[in-house]
């Protein structure tokens, strides 16, 4: 279980009657109804803002389930499986419920549940499709961007860091203003950081990697340096640790969306002079920054690009589908997410509306991946 997720019941009173005036209820581990036609799983980046838009928003018939709580989950048709933690997951269990050739989903630890279509509709994604095909479709969300968060209690100047310095603190490597200690640590003004990485199936990790060009290496991030649960604040527990982090997340935490699992001296970098958060914005009504990039172009996914656009993933025959499962299922991730409810929902938790949100032409095909 992460962080957020034990702080939840605890901040959950104390912010009923900010959050109450904003009309957006803390992101709960999992659905706070039941009844719902469809389920929800996949990236933690994006739970916290689909809690909004099922919990008080305009998507109540959508049951919405956190990558990380309970070790199990318990679908509203009845189904158990382990709960599936990040964006590859929450795709995986979308296939195996959509793939008439493989119905079985497979955990981590080998364990296998059989699903059926209506068990999962939606997989949250926070990366683009890794596998081709044309049985899914990745359908654009929301913008978000990554950044690195870290943790200097000394509070130097906060750090804008050139692509080139993020790729070499990740691969521990002397350069563009880098400089390598002796015990192997990289250095940038006069900080000495311990690069981390959040879990494998973390989609916020794969577009980081990308978007850094970084080859992992575990000489430089040791494997336990690679099991943090994304956007989490608990992984920076020490002086100097370095994690990508979804400024969206930061934002959200920030401005009370969701539970706030940063802590003092932990802070966020720009990149290249594009700022994370917007520097007009301030207090609890944090904005997203010039990072984020123009939400009317679609990010172009090169090297050095971290905005990025998350995504809906479904089943791609339902952009057709003329059954009435498939229409609700069509309208709640396209035309529900742009109306004025849906929009201010997805400000309040950090993310910038994309004027293609749900646009099938935008859309990415993909492979069933399980």
């Amino acid at each position: 279980m992460n962080s957020k997720t034990l702080k939840k019941a605890g901040v959950i009173s104390a912010s009923v009657l900010v959050l109450g005036l904003t009309g957006v209820t803390l992101a709960s581990a999992d659905p706070v109804s039941a009844g719902r036609p469809y389920a929800a799983v996949g990236s933690d980046t994006t739970q916290d803002v689909w809690n909004g838009l099922t919990n008080a928003g305009p998507l109540k018939t959508v049951a919405s389930y956190d990558a990380f709580g309970t070790p199990t989950v318990t679908l509203e048709t009845g189904k158990q499986l382990s709960r599936p933690a990040g964006s590859g997951a929450g795709v995986k269990a979308l296939s195996a419920a959509h793939n008439p050739l493989n119905h079985v989903y497979k955990d981590t630890a080998g364990n296998a549940f059989t699903l059926a279509p209506e068990d999962i509709s939606i997989a949250r994604s926070s990366s683009s499709p890794s596998v081709a095909g044309n049985d899914l479709t990745f359908l654009p969300f929301a913008r978000d961007a990554v950044t690195v968060a870290y943790k200097d209690s000394a509070g130097t100047a906060a750090l804008d860091l050139t692509a080139e310095q993020i790729r070499n603190i990740f691969t521990c490597t002397a350069g563009a203003g880098v400089t390598i200690d002796a015990g192997g640590k990289p250095v940038v003004n006069g900080i000495t950081l311990t690069p981390k990485l959040p879990q494998a199936s973390s989609g916020t990790r794969s577009f980081f990697l990308k978007a850094a060009g970084v080859s992992v290496s575990t000489t430089c991030i040791p494997a336990g340096n690679q099991t943090s649960a994304e956007n989490s604040g608990a992984a920076l527990a020490n002086e100097g640790d370095i994690i990508p982090f979804s400024a969206a997340q930061w934002i959200a935490q920030k401005n009370g969306a969701t539970a706030d699992t940063t802590a003092a001296g932990q802070m966020i970098a720009d990149i290249d002079g594009l700022k994370a958060v917007d520097p007009a914005s301030s207090g609890s009504s944090l904005r997203p920054g010039t990072l984020f990039g123009n939400p009317s172009l679609v990010p172009d996914g090169a090297v050095g690009t971290f905005a990025r656009d998350t995504y809906n993933v479904v089943p791609a025959s339902v952009q057709t589908a003329t059954d009435g499962r498939s229409i609700i299922l069509r309208n709640t991730v396209t035309t529900l997410l742009k109306t004025t409810a849906g929009k201010s929902i997805i400000t309040r938790f950090g993310f910038r509306n994309v004027d293609y949100a749900g646009d099938w032409t935008k859309g990415k095909p993909s492979g069933y991946t399980n």
